[in-house]
């Protein structure tokens, strides 16, 4: 018996070091893998972030062009070298057409049908179909419902800082950035000014939460898509996918039989469906939910980051109200589509926030067998060949850290994107919505209303960092955009 059991651990030991032999056989570095956890041991013991893990292996292994590690089992490759990246998000883009996320849609309705986990042709018939959603065009027509709200959250604000001058930034984001999906993308209002606990704020948060079985779910569809894929992971519950269909078709019915037109996402996904018979109806409920994640979770993330920033920094934070206060003179002292556009350094501050704070590293799959053999100077001549179906890593913290690229690289320094002489160079390493065909589609949107929001406060307040902020800041480390620990305290007075 005991015979039986030792010849079985060394079977199942030899198996283990061969399966974790991939990239040394291939000749690529990479740092020792732990068994069943590869290289993110830390993170699914709650250790570190999955970025954070990333970004070390990324400084860790300077001058290669390419390394290799394991995410959990599954062999990845992590790209260093800026012309590689470059040929996988652009210019050889057909051989790395899909992102490494596996979701079923027949299992997963709502989420299986975002762009963002589509592959191939479905993707790119999709990707086609809401292009036009999110033209300029479209997002001056939405300015307004987020001009409102944002007048709104002043207001509130007002309000709030009579009982006490400090706020958790992410907390009035969420506010502000779930009242402007309401709007745009179900035609509905909000109401997360007025009351502690709204309906869509709930809806929200069962939709996408980093809490619970949330986190578990999030860690394995980054680290084992695979694995996702085998256990039929489902995250939309049932519940929650039955209220958003509900919403949608009576927002939708209401609309249609009393001939109301609001030029928000919903009327022009219904033009684009009555004009081209493209969407179903839970096409629709999906393609709402999709801007759900990127207006609220991911716009609120960033934004409540931008305030802290600029708590932090006072000096950006005067230059910047100078800004408004000037572009708003020259424009009759009102905030519109065309004063929010013309704000160079508020622009500055949001794009110096996006590489400071990464909001989430990228991760494709090869669809196409490929060759690369480094040229590039400072980097180790290696060639590879890449086998379709191979993880490939664009870590996008590591590049935006990277003080061979932007010096300083721990420093809130806004003005290093208004330097237009280094911008081609940076257009190649500067990726936060990545790049090429499959950049994210909801971007325009997302800056927009960061922008209104940012403009709006810094106009009427003061901002500085509250005691207590947990600094330096720590991250959930279950959750794959960057969540702070303790949240985000800012105290905020009124400006003279």
């Amino acid at each position: 018996m005991w015979l039986l059991v030792a010849l079985v651990l060394v079977l199942l030991y030899y198996l283990i070091r061969r399966h974790y032999s991939y990239w040394k056989n291939l000749g690529v570095p990479g740092p020792k893998p732990w068994p069943l956890f590869g290289n993110y041991a830390d993170n699914f013991f709650g250790k570190r972030t999955a970025r954070q893990i990333a970004t070390e292996i990324y400084r860790d292994y300077e001058g290669y062009p390419f390394v290799g590690i394991y995410k959990a089992t599954t062999p990845a490759l992590m790209i260093r070298d800026p012309e590689l990246l470059r040929n996988i998000l652009v210019k050889d883009f057909k051989h790395f057409t899909d992102n490494d996320f596996e979701v079923d849609k027949e299992i997963d309705p709502v989420f299986g049908r975002n762009p963002f986990v589509l592959k191939g042709q479905e993707w790119k018939h999709k990707r086609a179909q809401l292009t036009p959603c999110f033209t300029s065009g479209k997002m001056k027509g939405m300015y307004i419902f987020l001009d409102t709200n944002a007048q709104r959250m002043i207001r509130y604000i007002e309000e709030e800082t009579k009982m006490s001058t400090s706020m958790e930034a992410r907390e009035l984001c969420i506010r502000f950035t779930l009242d402007n999906v309401a709007a745009c993308a179900f035609g509905l209002e909000g109401k997360c000014f007025d009351e502690t606990n709204p309906e869509f704020r709930i809806l929200a948060h069962k939709l996408i939460s980093p809490e619970g079985l949330g986190k578990i779910t999030s860690l394995i569809m980054i680290l084992c898509p695979w694995v996702a894929s085998f256990l039929k992971i489902k995250l939309v519950d049932k519940d929650t996918e039955q209220r958003l269909i509900d919403i949608v078709s009576s927002t939708l019915k209401y609309r249609k039989e009393n001939k109301v037109v609001r030029n928000d996402f919903l009327d022009v996904m219904t033009e684009i469906s009555t004009e081209n018979g493209l969407f179903s109806e839970i096409d629709v409920v999906a393609n709402s939910a999709s801007f759900f994640g990127d207006g609220y979770e991911t716009s609120s993330r960033v934004m409540s980051f931008v305030l802290f920033e600029i708590a932090q920094n006072s000096g950006a934070q005067g230059r910047l109200r100078e800004e408004i206060n000037e572009v708003l003179s020259k424009n009759g002292n009102k905030f519109t589509y065309e004063v929010i556009s013309n704000m160079p350094y508020l622009e500055a501050c949001l794009n110096e926030t996006l590489r400071k704070i990464s909001i989430i590293d990228l991760v494709k799959i090869c669809t196409e067998d490929y060759t690369y053999e480094s040229t590039a100077p400072g980097f180790k001549p290696l060639k590879i060949n890449i086998k379709a179906g191979t993880s490939i890593l664009l870590p996008v913290d590591g590049l935006h850290r990277d003080p061979v690229y932007f010096p300083d690289p721990d420093k809130f320094l806004p003005e290093r994107f208004l330097d237009k002489q280094d911008e081609g160079f940076k257009k190649h390493l500067y990726i936060p919505f990545g790049d090429g065909p499959r950049i994210c589609l909801g971007q325009r949107f997302g800056i927009l209303q960061i922008k209104v929001g940012v403009a709006y406060i810094i106009k009427h307040y003061q901002l500085s960092v509250n005691s207590k902020t947990q600094l330096p800041l720590k991250f959930n480390p279950y959750y794959m955009m960057p969540d702070a620990i303790g949240g985000l305290w800012i105290d905020i007075t009124k400006v003279n």
